[in-house]
């Protein structure tokens, strides 16, 4: 049947097919009523509700850093800002709410007010939030204790700057677009200029941001106002409507808390008495050395980068346990970055970023019911070194130049260096039985503030490199410290009898004279340890220091073994302290990736005997050696955190326990006779000679051994990729002197290891600092 004849009349067919498209029409409405309702009546009704609560977050604190005495070692220093919109500033924030509120206020007859009406209800409302943003300045001034007159120059100056600004961005950007339209080959008519001005005239970021007028807001002031600045308050009234707004309209408290090291330079009084009798005096000296325990502590800046962020990420990703911890009841990571923060760059601060970093509170308010709800920030954790900041001072004046013993003298015999030329190094104590660092200083250090730059400053840093830490990240050759060493592995490799000496014949190979030296050979016109014939026993070797007993040991071993005695003591694996770069130590040649001799010949295995040849490592590597041989051969990993538990390994070498003993024999003669190479310092006075014990401190027991090691050139390129040769600015040896010391009758309690760059005689140079050291450990109550 035809539609026509359905509905026979034209007036009926219309209404049905009005009634059809309205039909329609609610059928979609229903459609969009229920979407809305159904599908996403949870997300539009949570969104409705977030705009019922504001959201508050409360600072927190970083956590110290302290040494084993519970001294500060780093800690924040509140320091709060606040901050205003510029919006507020330019009054265009009172004008856009004037407006607004006017319209508002109206009853719904805006649109039928005459436009003079108008403009008078919009004056009325902007001179209501006018008075408003000046009540917020009278009340920060009463606050803070600032001039209104002061605090409106702020203003002013603040307002002149980013109009500055924008004007320079915006010519910037004319020019630009002026450039790209000209090179696009289109048309730069009126028309084409005027879309220009349009785009580039667009409001620069610092016009939409808040500027900081009041700088160092104290705690009690900046908590205060962190509470009031959720405020509502009344501003007008017009018949029945009323109008609230911020109590500080476009406040921000900015926390910009400040990291400071109390202990970062310490005076330190030195008894000059005890000096070498050359620069000795009757009187004490006033030294405040700077960056103590720098290295260790490490530095912060301002600010993450993505790589900070995407760390914490992993973090609270890979440990169920800590993000259960930071994370608030809606999931938000409470320590998450934010544009000010402080974070951890390098050591301590650096590796115990996560334990260190606070916790930010949450304020949670309820515009509809006012109600709050708190969570507390929480400040994050302290971390406790094992490093006692006073000894570490005490060292630290030890080694400054100004002091005298690190500083080229005439006894040090330094034919490399003019006398007076600054000497730098590193020092470790190690306490033996806790196997933990009381102090690691590492010469130069860089002033917290960095260095001026200059010529001078580059080519100091160029020659001396300060930002390194000697005392684990800086490749030495051990030298004759090694030897203790070597003569407890060879016992174990089964290589030496301990019952047979060697004769020292000057040279190893009787028919090769120039290979192979021992060091009296050389410097004594052919002499030897045994003059007359007689074998060398381990003790005496150690004494002595004879080049030609531990070449043998080394030849007897071969490359293989000898390299697994360095691995038996720690060389090849890092200490992984979480202070920064460290140098693992290395066994083979340069480039190569064995670390087992499997790449070396016979020749390095006999220069390793003496610590010469394709190895290095650090002077906490030669400490821990020495304290390793103080505990009978037990190797306990070296900390410098404190932890509630400690769970490191204690692993047994089985080291030859007559092997041991004789090894702290020569040792002890080392230092204490009047032939071993650590005992005396000799002066010359016209055609007479002079000597004087290295080690004056009473009630102290020492074992030690000094070490001549050979170091490669040091080459630094004046002028970079330019026409220069790079130039040698240092040659010659590196200073070792290790000991171990305790009070007199008690056995060894420390190990000392010392090294000093291309400063020749371990004993003329390194022996003195290290007697000044256990003058430190005396005053600080350890000896």
């Amino acid at each position: 049947m035809s539609p026509k004849r359905a509905i026979p009349s034209m007036f009926h067919r219309r209404l049905m097919l009005l009634f059809g498209a309205s039909g329609l029409a609610a059928a979609v409405l229903a459609g969009q009523t229920a979407r809305l309702t159904l599908v996403k009546g949870e997300e539009l009704r949570a969104e409705a509700e977030s705009k019922l609560v504001r959201h508050v977050w409360i600072p927190t604190t970083r956590g110290r850093i302290l040494d084993r005495q519970g001294r500060v070692l780093a800690i924040d220093r509140p320091q709060y800002k606040f901050a205003v919109a510029f919006p507020v500033l330019t009054g265009e924030w009172a004008s856009e709410q004037a407006v607004k509120q006017a319209r508002a206020s109206s009853g719904g007859e805006w649109n039928t007010l005459p436009d003079l009406e108008r403009e008078e209800l919009i004056g009325q409302w902007r001179g209501y939030f006018d008075r408003h943003v000046e009540a917020m300045w009278r009340e920060l001034c009463a606050q803070t204790g600032v001039e209104r007159g002061e605090l409106q120059r702020r203003i002013d100056a603040t307002l002149a700057r980013v109009s500055a600004m924008r004007r320079s961005i915006v010519e910037t950007r004319r020019n630009k677009a002026i450039l790209d339209m000209m090179d696009s080959g289109r048309p730069l008519d009126a028309r084409a200029m005027a879309d220009i001005d349009r785009r580039v005239s667009a409001p620069i970021a610092e016009m939409k941001s808040a500027h900081v007028l009041i700088d160092e807001v104290s705690d009690e002031v900046a908590f205060r106002m962190l509470r009031l600045v959720e405020q509502e308050v009344p501003i007008a009234g017009r018949g029945e409507y009323e109008y609230t707004a911020p109590r500080f309209p476009g406040l921000e408290v900015v926390d910009q808390t400040t990291r400071v090291y109390p202990l970062d330079r310490i005076e330190v009084e030195v008894d000059l008495r005890t000096l070498p009798e050359a620069i000795r005096s009757e009187s004490t000296r006033l030294l405040s050395p700077e960056g103590v325990a720098s290295h260790v502590i490490g530095r912060t800046r301002v600010g993450a980068t993505a790589e900070d962020a995407q760390a914490r990420a992993r973090l609270i990703e890979s440990d169920a346990e800590y993000a259960r911890r930071v994370r608030a009841i809606d999931g938000t990571d409470r320590g998450r970055y934010f544009s000010h923060d402080i974070v951890g760059q390098s050591g301590i601060e650096g590796s115990r970023e996560a334990e260190l970093r606070g916790l930010r509170g949450l304020r949670t308010v309820h515009m509809d019911t006012g109600r709050v709800e708190q969570l507390d920030p929480q400040p994050g954790a302290d971390v406790q070194l094992t490093i006692d900041a006073m000894l570490q001072a005490r060292i630290r004046a030890v080694m400054d130049p100004a002091l005298g013993l690190a500083t080229v003298q005439e006894w040090h015999a330094n034919e490399s260096l003019p006398l007076g030329t600054p000497l730098f190094g590193a020092a470790v104590v190690l306490d033996i039985d806790r196997a933990e660092i009381l102090a690691m200083v590492s010469t130069p250090t860089v002033p917290r503030d960095g260095l001026a730059p200059s010529p001078e400053s580059e080519r100091f840093i160029a020659v001396n490199n300060p930002y390194v830490n000697r005392a684990v990240a800086k490749p030495y050759p051990p030298g004759s410290i090694a030897k203790a060493v070597i003569l407890c592995g060879a016992v174990k490799e089964g290589v030496h009898n301990l019952n047979t000496g060697v004769v020292c014949t000057g040279h190893l190979w009787p028919d090769q004279p120039g290979l192979f030296r021992c060091w009296i050979y050389k410097h004594y016109n052919g002499m030897t340890h045994s003059p007359n014939g007689r074998p060398l026993l381990a003790p005496e070797a150690i004494q002595r220091s004879c080049n030609i007993f531990f070449y043998t040991l080394g030849q007897r071993m071969g490359p293989r073994r000898t390299a697994e005695v360095y691995r038996w003591f720690g060389v090849g694996e890092a200490f992984n302290l979480g202070i920064g770069p460290e140098w693992a130590g290395q066994i083979g040649l340069i480039g190569s990736s064995a670390n087992d001799g499997s790449d070396l010949q016979i020749q390095d295995a006999i220069l390793m005997g003496i610590g010469q040849g394709p190895v290095t490592w650090t002077p906490l590597h030669a400490a821990d050696a020495y304290a390793t041989i103080a505990r009978r051969g037990y190797k306990i990993p070296p900390r410098v955190v404190i932890s509630a538990r400690d769970e490191r390994p204690v692993l047994d070498l089985g080291l030859d326990r007559r092997a041991v003993a004789d090894a702290m024999e020569g040792l002890r003669l080392s230092v204490n006779d009047q032939n071993g190479t650590g005992h005396h310092l000799t002066y010359r006075v016209g055609e007479v000679s002079h000597r004087e014990p290295i080690f004056n401190v009473p009630g102290v027991e020492v074992w030690g051994k000094t070490g001549t090691a050979t170091a490669p050139d040091l080459r630094i390129d004046p002028d970079g990729n330019g026409p220069a040769a790079p130039e040698v600015v240092r040659s010659g040896d590196h200073s070792w002197f290790v000991v171990l010391v305790g009070a007199q009758g008690q056995g060894p309690r420390y190990a000392i290891a010392v090294v000093m760059d291309y400063a020749g005689s371990g004993g003329r140079v390194s022996g003195p600092i290290t007697n000044q050291i256990i003058w430190a450990l005396r005053a600080e109550g350890y000896l």
